[in-house]
């Protein structure tokens, strides 16, 4: 074979293969653009991994989803409630504060998230019972789920929060650890990965004494999902969407490394804090219902509703679809214990 003809050769071979290239990119984008396409609003952060990581998982269902990021459950909720979203991130109040708002077409479909959020005291400050915050500086940013959480704990274990000194901080993280390292505050109510930040950096621990999720009446259930009721008119879509994203739980459960790697991806985080930190929480499909019902008793004491809205909670929770997706009963499903 002369030159020419081998550089001919090397040609052909060179335009086939790009051809091919051509032909499985252009597959892949029909592909895609046959794909149903849900949106969905969650935050930058751990909780809603099997939302920004579901498209390998809904396609064999035939589903994508577009992720618009939001940072609070009330922002979520306006989201999926005006039909900008079908499917949401929403928090363990959010039941009551719907029925409080007369919301009628959102439906919790299924939980999200579990721990994640908890107590850290600096180095040096001892920590053996619940009664031992009674003179301690802890900060805490207020309005938020974290906040709630250990203030109820603290209540049913018995500690008078009067003698706390709670002291109001953002929920930015940064200045928060710096005044925990400095010693102006002693503990510091925060999520992950920022209080598993301070506690690599050696300057705070987790007291094992005061996990704010222990206890039986709240527990420590985080973010559930929910879906606007229209979304949930086509059937086949919505229990498709649900199988996929329960197959999104379970590989991440049991893949932390990947799940590290994926939300390194969407928050910027460190992935070493990020391991750290999905040691003390995981994904789970089920929701604690009982513990939507108590937490909507303390609506009026927290502000989130102006009245107990716990007679309304479980006309917003249907765990129909997670049911038949999983093939486990309602009961099974219904509570974290």
């Amino acid at each position: 074979m002369t030159i020419l003809k081998i550089r001919a050769a090397h040609r052909a071979i060179a335009v086939s293969a790009l051809l091919a290239v051509c032909m499985s990119a252009g597959i892949d984008e029909l592909r895609a653009q046959d794909s149903k396409l849900i949106r969905v609003t969650a935050a930058r952060s751990a909780t809603a991994v099997s939302l920004w990581g579901f498209d390998p998982f809904g396609k064999k269902y035939g589903l994508r989803v577009e992720v618009n990021a939001a940072t609070t459950n009330a922002d979520m909720q306006r989201a999926v409630q005006s039909g900008g979203v079908e499917i949401a991130t929403l928090g363990y109040q959010s039941p009551a504060v719907m029925a409080e708002q007369k919301v009628s077409n959102v439906k919790i479909i299924a939980g999200a998230s579990v721990g994640g959020q908890n107590l850290i005291m600096r180095k040096g400050i001892e920590l053996r019972s619940w009664k031992d915050l009674e003179g301690k500086r802890i900060g805490r940013p207020p309005g938020t789920y974290v906040m709630i959480l250990f203030t109820l704990a603290a209540q049913e274990f018995g500690v008078d929060l009067t003698k706390v000194n709670l002291i109001n901080t953002t929920a930015a993280g940064v200045t928060e650890l710096q005044a925990l390292k400095s010693g102006d505050l002693d503990g510091l109510l925060h999520w992950s990965p920022v209080i598993d930040r301070a506690v690599m950096d050696d300057y705070a621990y987790f007291p094992t004494c005061c996990d704010i999720g222990t206890t039986p009446t709240f527990g420590p259930g985080n973010q559930t999902i929910a879906a606007n009721t229209d979304f949930l008119k086509d059937k086949t879509t919505a229990l498709n969407f649900v199988k996929a994203f329960v197959e999104a739980q379970d590989y991440y459960n049991k893949n932390k490394d990947k799940a590290a790697e994926l939300i390194e991806q969407y928050t910027s985080t460190n992935i070493v804090t990020l391991r750290e930190a999905l040691k003390r929480g995981h994904w789970d499909t089920r929701v604690d219902v009982s513990a939507a019902v108590n937490l909507a008793k303390h609506g009026p004491a927290f502000g989130f509703t102006k009245g107990d809205r716990s007679g309304e909670v479980g006309n917003y929770i249907d765990l129909s679809l997670l049911a038949e997706a999983t093939g486990k009963p309602i009961a099974e499903l219904s509570t974290l214990r």
